[in-house]
């Protein structure tokens, strides 16, 4: 049974939210979700055609590590960390998507905690980075707020509309890693 968007308002200030592992049977959501004005404004990428074309571009990725915010059976949130290789292993890129409907109710703090606390305990990463639109003011304060710091600026990186835009590239680094450089050893399960 799908939730009304009223039920689900009412799940998510009540603690009806769920976080979990992302599955193929959220497709259709996330991609709807992407379709939204706001996560279409944020998104560097060109949108996906369909849902199937933005799943079989989820499965060409290898080394992931992908999370989905639910509430009821619809996910409203997508948080994921796309492993570097080789001599990047130490290296994690950060998405974090929230439904246009969902904003400014902490959702995107808590998929940060979830992710960041991924990459520190879990996967032993020494920088995490993430692109953002130069003008998303919000996400680059939530980003801060987890110790994300500009580490450049990319002119004209990404169309929207008729306009190029720039963006910062953010990352933040744990140099006090305890996991030294046993890094690949801890993706066995990824």
């Amino acid at each position: 049974m799908r939730l009304s968007q009223a039920q689900i308002s009412a799940k998510v200030l009540t603690g009806g939210l769920s976080l979990r592992l992302r599955e193929k049977r959220d497709a259709e959501d996330l991609w709807n979700m992407f379709r939204q004005p706001l996560c279409r404004q944020g998104a560097v990428l060109e949108p996906f055609a369909s849902a199937a074309e933005l799943q079989a571009w989820l499965d060409s990725l290898d080394g992931h590590f992908d999370t989905v915010a639910t509430v009821g059976d619809r996910a409203i949130g997508m948080g994921g960390l796309y492993l570097g290789a080789g001599n990047q292993s130490h290296v994690g890129t950060l998405v974090l998507f929230i439904h246009d409907d969902f904003h400014r109710r902490r959702i995107g703090t808590l998929m940060m905690s979830v992710l960041l606390s991924t990459a520190d305990i879990l996967l032993g990463l020494r920088r995490v980075q993430l692109l953002t639109f130069c003008d998303n003011s919000h996400a680059i304060s939530l980003y801060r707020k987890f110790g994300f710091e500009i580490d450049g600026r990319h002119e004209c990186f990404a169309r929207r509309g008729d306009t190029l835009l720039p963006v910062y590239s953010m990352a933040r680094l744990r140099l006090d890693s305890p996991t030294g450089d046993n890094v690949d050893s801890q993706r066995s399960g990824i």
